[in-house]
């Protein structure tokens, strides 16, 4: 069996005279957190499309689990487009069920799946509703659930933290490192190079097309030790994450009704 969950060689893929990809070379291994990042424009997303042959490259080829990208493979793996796609009048849990069934999972497998899951993202309120009555974060949450549903051995995001709050980024992490920890493999697109530092094993930086940096994170960060100024020591003091996250336990406020937050 190969040591890459996904492999890039020599991919080009171009839009007209603009270049959004340009000879990309990529060895994602199985079972790591591998973070692909950049700013807005880099060829993050287009590289996710090749990989998941929605569009195809110019030139190279790419590999996903030993083998080029076909109707079958994609069962084996779960894809979370940066354009999120919901049915506005389809009600939450037959959405869910949707998903899972076009992945050829059956009711009850996927509503044992799924069932924990509604509870951990606070959707069991929800799940009678239709998806235009709900905020666009819990929207995301429930494609996010729709993504995991056939339980794939390979998880590809784009952009998965985009308009999530910070009480459900962390929930979202927190189903990541699950994934992870079952040995699955997750590679996820961003531009906040503070969520990759604090989850990603290895990563890619591309900039203007082009890949700039690629490798396990820890390396990286040794080989610019000496070129780039540490910052001043200072006191450790907790993330901002956690201290909302503590001020709303400590508040004894409740959490919004289902009615709240129409």
């Amino acid at each position: 069996m190969s040591t890459a969950a996904i492999q890039l060689q020599g991919v080009v893929k171009r839009f007209g005279k603009f270049t959004a990809v340009d000879r990309l070379d990529l060895e994602i291994p199985h079972g790591v957190t591998f973070g692909l990042l950049g700013p807005n424009g880099a060829g993050k997303t287009t590289t996710i499309r090749m990989i998941m042959n929605i569009t195809k490259p110019d030139e190279g080829t790419i590999q996903v689990l030993g083998e080029p990208m076909s109707e079958k493979l994609q069962e084996r793996i779960g894809y979370l487009p940066e354009e999120r796609g919901l049915y506005r009048k389809m009600k939450v849990i037959d959405q869910l069920l949707f998903f899972a069934s076009i992945k050829g999972v059956d009711k009850e497998t996927a509503m044992r799946r799924l069932s924990p899951w509604i509870d951990s993202m606070d959707l069991r309120p929800w799940i009678g509703k239709k998806t235009e009555e709900l905020s666009k974060g819990m929207q995301q949450k429930v494609q996010f659930l729709g993504t995991l549903v056939h339980d794939p051995e390979v998880l590809i995001l784009d952009e998965p933290f985009s308009g999530l709050d910070p009480i459900n980024v962390i929930l979202v992490k927190d189903f990541l490192k699950e994934f992870k920890r079952q040995g699955k493999t997750v590679i996820f697109s961003t531009h906040v190079l503070e969520q990759a530092e604090r989850m990603c094993d290895r990563i890619a930086l591309l900039y203007r097309s082009k890949k700039i940096l690629d490798g396990p994170v820890k390396d990286i960060k040794h080989a610019y030790r000496d070129r780039v100024p540490l910052p001043p020591p200072v006191e450790p003091e907790p993330e901002l994450e956690n201290i909302f996250i503590k001020a709303v336990q400590e508040s004894g406020l409740k959490p919004p009704s289902a009615e709240e937050l129409k």
